[in-house]
């Protein structure tokens, strides 16, 4: 689900806010098909009304 989706569901309940991180890949997963350098997290913050 894409983030605008969520900040447009969660925004009619208070005020909404989103932090992102970026870390690096682990070692271990260097035997994947996909392989990507570092993997960003999404946290969805919500303040109720």
């Amino acid at each position: 689900m894409p983030c605008n989706v969520i900040k447009n569901i969660m925004s009619k309940y208070g005020r909404y806010d989103l932090a992102k991180t970026k870390y690096q890949r682990f070692k271990a997963d260097s035997n994947r098909n996909n392989k990507f350098d570092s993997t960003t997290e999404y946290l969805h913050i919500l303040e109720k009304a």
